[in-house]
């Protein structure tokens, strides 16, 4: 459990990561990833239907013959291939994650920095994000920072808060394969909900994609929060009906089974 006191001391938030849940003075509130999550997310499908191309193209030969036996491998191949990517890459991915917020804290806490990965991927990522702080003149504030918006009831955790090229931001890393309009929607609740605490307000919201398969590194900066924010507002409402909709059908299939129960125990 992770407990940070916010609004003053008014507000204990407190994030189980094994749940991933949080909960502000012990009332259950929802997260900004999941609200997002809500989003479609179509470049998904297209990286599927990629990875499924390029393995047909690497196992199908001109003139191959396909029995019985290397059909069945070729069909197992494409239903593993998906799980597998993804755990390669989420591992990676978590990898550089982990030792960014290592990196950022040490820096802020004006501690001895992190030897440099050895792993050549994660080494690359790393090496990337460092040369963007070198060439914006970044001087990070916090990482790993939980907020809290009292007026809308939702929670997150933001990478990092920063001073890039003098203008207060709010930076997200990302490690997918492209940089997307939902992570301008999920920053802009961060940048928000600190607003919303502080009263200072949030020039720029800067979206790093740290690549975690050797790629390149990538970046974009967004300065319109409060029209994201606007966005974000929308999947926070409609998160609330889906929710509202599944607890009425549990609601209606409970008071089914107790009927179904009280008829059986009658007779």
């Amino acid at each position: 459990m992770e407990t940070v006191k916010l609004y003053n001391n008014e507000v204990e938030l407190v994030f189980d990561p094994i749940t991933h849940t949080y909960t502000a003075n012990g009332e259950i509130v929802l997260g900004v990833t999941s609200i997002v999550g809500i989003l479609d997310k179509p470049a998904l499908l297209y990286w599927v239907n990629r990875l499924d191309a390029e393995y047909l193209e690497e196992v199908l030969q001109p003139g191959m013959t396909i029995d019985e036996l290397n059909k069945v491998a070729i069909i197992s191949g494409i239903k593993g291939l998906f799980r597998k990517k993804s755990k390669d890459a989420a591992d990676i991915g978590t990898a550089v994650h982990a030792y960014l917020e290592t990196y950022l804290k040490a820096g802020i806490n004006k501690q001895p920095l992190p030897e440099l990965p050895v792993n050549p991927l994660i080494r690359k990522a790393v090496l990337a994000f460092i040369g963007w702080t070198k060439e914006n003149n970044v001087k990070f504030l916090n990482s790993e920072l939980k907020v809290y918006s009292k007026n809308h009831k939702y929670a997150g955790t933001l990478d990092a808060e920063a001073i890039v090229n003098g203008k207060k931001a709010i930076v997200d890393f990302k490690t997918s394969s492209g940089i997307y309009p939902e992570m301008y929607i999920q920053a802009s609740a961060y940048a928000k909900a600190l607003e919303e605490e502080r009263g200072e307000k949030f020039d720029e919201v800067w979206i790093l994609r740290i690549p975690k398969d050797g790629s390149e590194f990538g970046y974009a900066k967004m300065d319109n929060i409060d029209l994201y924010f606007k966005s974000f507002l929308g999947c926070l409402e409609n998160y609330k009906r889906i929710r509202w909709e599944a607890n009425e059908k549990i609601k209606e299939a409970k008071v089914k089974l107790s009927k179904l129960v009280e008829s059986k125990e009658v007779k």
